[in-house]
């Protein structure tokens, strides 16, 4: 037995060569051991991006489709865009969105919220925010 294994023995983990015995034959030390060489891997937190564009012309649109193929929602002010070019904007994110199982919400007059199938935005906030004044009602 090598540095390395007797490392990894020592630490709980164990190679295992061959069937395994029941653990009435292996006797609750083996079992034991066997047990703590078991590794579970949790998932740590995680940082979610938040998009929020303010684009000048249709061409933006791939962009912000882009981020949301990447899972990131994305707020899109379309104020200061002339209405035909943020009518196309609207429709072109509108299918991406479908497309990828995500939900729109218009949260004022020219500004959008697009969240990808990873988010939910769930009715009791969008009620906070329309009480606070953040959220029109469409």
């Amino acid at each position: 037995m090598g540095v390395v294994d007797k490392f990894l023995n020592l630490i709980g983990f164990e190679e295992v060569e061959g069937p395994e015995a029941p653990a009435e034959e292996l006797g609750p030390e083996a079992t034991s051991r066997r047990r703590r060489g078991s590794l579970v891997s949790l998932p740590g937190p995680r940082t979610m991006r938040m998009v929020v564009a303010e684009p000048k012309g249709f061409e933006e649109a791939q962009a912000m489709t882009d981020h949301l193929k990447q899972k990131r929602p994305v707020i899109v002010n379309l104020e200061s865009m002339d209405k035909e070019a943020a009518q196309r904007f609207i429709h072109f994110l509108s299918g991406a969105i479908y497309a990828l199982d995500g939900s729109m919400q218009r949260v004022g007059s020219g500004i959008f919220l697009f969240v990808p199938s990873n988010v939910e935005v769930t009715l009791r906030e969008r009620e906070d925010l329309r009480e606070r004044g953040g959220l029109m009602r469409s």
